[in-house]
């Protein structure tokens, strides 16, 4: 990492192997510690363990330290002492730690606040952040029943591990390398972070900015999220203005200097155009556009074909940069043809609906349509960056403007309770004609993070990323019975959850109060629970040719409880036709 690439940016050097990476930790310039930082439970330890096992290294775990000099774990001596006595404790440890060459390092979830913690630990080391959810951190400490009492998250285990983030995540966002974890695979972890150590060589122990930035005492505010597939790493903004600063950003992601193809649609480049051009030029950014008709009906191959030729009879290259201005068509029709135009371009992902912010713009999925079904026509094509500004909020009609929620209160059932209750508690706040913008803008960004954070422990699919799919089987169904015309992607998935609710009432996995809840805040936000008068077979027919079929069995992103999901491929066809025809009989 050098003084002008912030730990955020894709890496510049080719991807290494895990057994290269290690050799490279002989030469004298790469960091002799990795260090691993984090919330209690999030598996630092074990991921810590396996390190120094790959490595030949020795572990070193601060609360173990902790315990050999005071003779009780911090487990017994924060109650007993007090948090503050216990820190002054925990940072002489610290020190000592540091001083240990090399050695994988786990330090206690708090550790890493204090500046002069950070400085001690980045003299030496390869800073590691490890991150998952609070319900899934949650989850690993009720099954590691002998590990130790957590003091500080002993009562209401997912409240004070989320209150702890919120705490903690400015000074854990100063590492040098985010992890995420989401899914429990410590050998997964160890790969990414001796890949990444691997990479980044000697500046990084030499670089002032970084001495700077994690002696801060307040640390400086960066990207709203990261999306880190292991392969590729992207910041995500969110906030206001982000629009006119665009030149900034590309800028910030290595992208100065190139030609831009700015993809938007009549309506978004109506409202929004003169403001993105005037960003552009004057930060002297070449480049043209290209405008498609608003709507789902150009997500199709001729629509990309069109796209095709433009580039051609404009001789873009490899290294320009495709813009995608607009909600979830316009972005996932650049990002296939970025895709796929000359095996590749850069794609920056500029969304202005709700939906796109919180659904399309993250995470690579980009397609097109068929007859046959949504999305058939695709490709993993991760963006540069995604920059969201949320003035462009304020343009959409009222309904645009809600369906977006649908995604937003997915996130909330499938991962994230505290995102959950906020929805609850301020849905008329958020969805009235004049909403509160910062609590849009809170949600958005906290929408964003999860979706993040189950994108890079999942980039292509292969498992846990299936949860985002939670009412996508029958919304998707039904967006196609209906031409794409009579409902918007948001409020699909909205009938769609709660078809899935109904099954899984039915096979036992939640009980009626889940699902009248579910119910109640989608209504509470103006959103569809049913479609009336549509015809049973012609739905199922279409769930059949969905692409999440596999072996001819439909599979079905269902809730347990509130921030815990399973994936169903088992689910009767006599279940899910009764679930359809309530939907349809309203």
């Amino acid at each position: 990492m050098t003084d002008e690439r912030p730990s955020w940016l894709p890496p510049e050097a080719t991807t290494a192997s895990v057994a290269t990476a290690a050799r490279s930790g002989a030469g004298s310039g790469t960091p002799r510690q990795i260090v691993l930082v984090g919330l209690s439970g999030v598996g630092k330890t074990s991921v810590g363990r396996l390190l120094a096992e790959r490595l030949g290294w020795p572990f070193v775990d601060t609360d173990d330290l902790v315990t050999a000099r005071e003779g009780k774990h911090p487990a017994e001596l924060i109650p007993e002492r007090g948090e503050a006595a216990f820190r002054e404790i925990e940072a002489q440890v610290v020190a000592e730690a540091a001083r240990q060459v090399p050695a994988v390092i786990a330090t206690g979830g708090g550790a890493f606040q204090r500046p002069a913690n950070r400085l001690a630990l980045g003299e030496r080391g390869f800073i590691c952040y490890l991150d998952a959810t609070a319900p899934e951190i949650a989850r690993r400490l009720a099954q590691d029943a002998e590990g130790p009492v957590r003091p500080l998250v002993a009562d209401d285990p997912v409240t004070k591990l989320e209150e702890l983030a919120e705490e903690r995540r400015a000074s854990y966002m100063l590492a040098d390398l985010w992890v995420p974890v989401q899914m429990p695979d410590p050998a997964l972890a160890a790969t990414r972070i001796l890949r990444a150590w691997g990479e980044q060589g000697a500046e990084l122990l030499t670089s002032q900015t970084r001495r700077e930035r994690l002696g801060a005492d307040v640390p400086p505010r960066g990207p709203t999220a990261l999306v880190d597939t292991g392969e590729t790493r992207y910041p995500i903004w969110v906030g206001n203005g982000e629009l006119a600063r665009l030149g900034d950003r590309l800028r910030q992601v290595g992208l100065e200097g190139r030609r831009v193809f700015l993809i938007s649609d009549s309506e978004v480049v109506e409202r929004h155009g003169q403001t993105v051009a005037r960003a552009l030029s004057q930060a002297g950014v070449p480049g043209a556009s290209y405008v498609i008709p608003a709507g789902e009906a150009s997500k199709t191959v001729r629509v990309a074909n069109e796209l095709y030729a433009w580039f051609a009879s404009e001789k873009a290259e490899r290294r320009d940069v495709i813009l995608a201005l607009g909600g979830g068509v316009v972005g996932d029709l650049a990002g296939h043809v970025a895709a796929t135009y000359l095996r590749g371009m850069p794609l920056v992902q500029v969304p202005t609906s709700v939906l796109a912010m919180n659904d399309a713009a993250i995470g690579g999925k980009v397609a097109v349509d068929l007859p046959a079904g949504k999305n058939l026509v695709g490709a993993f094509h991760q963006p540069t960056a995604v920059v969201a500004d949320i003035d462009t909020l304020r343009t959409l009609q009222k309904r645009s403007f809600i369906e977006g929620f649908g995604e937003i209160i997915k996130h909330g059932l499938i991962l994230d309770p505290v995102l959950l209750r906020v929805l609850e508690e301020n849905a008329a706040a958020l969805s009235s004609g004049a909403p509160d913008w910062d609590l849009v803008t809170y949600v958005t960004a906290r929408s964003a993070r999860v979706k993040a954070l189950v994108v890079s422990s999942d980039p292509t699919e292969q498992g846990l990323r299936a949860v985002l799919n939670y009412g996508h089987t029958i919304g998707h169904a039904i967006e196609q019975v209906t031409g794409y015309t009579e409902y918007l992607h948001g409020e699909a998935v909205s009938i769609g959850m709660m078809g899935a609710a109904r099954i899984a009432v039915e096979l036992g996995l939640h009980d009626e109060e889940l699902l009248h809840r579910q119910a109640d805040l989608l209504r509470a936000f103006g959103l569809p629970l049913v479609a009336p008068g549509l015809n049973v077979t012609v739905i199922m027919d279409a769930m059949q040719r969905d692409k999440k079929v596999v072996q001819g069995k439909q599979r079905f992103v269902l809730l347990e409880e509130v921030g815990r999901t399973t994936v169903r491929g088992d689910v009767p066809a006599d279940l899910v036709q009764r679930a359809v025809t309530s939907l349809v009989r309203g």
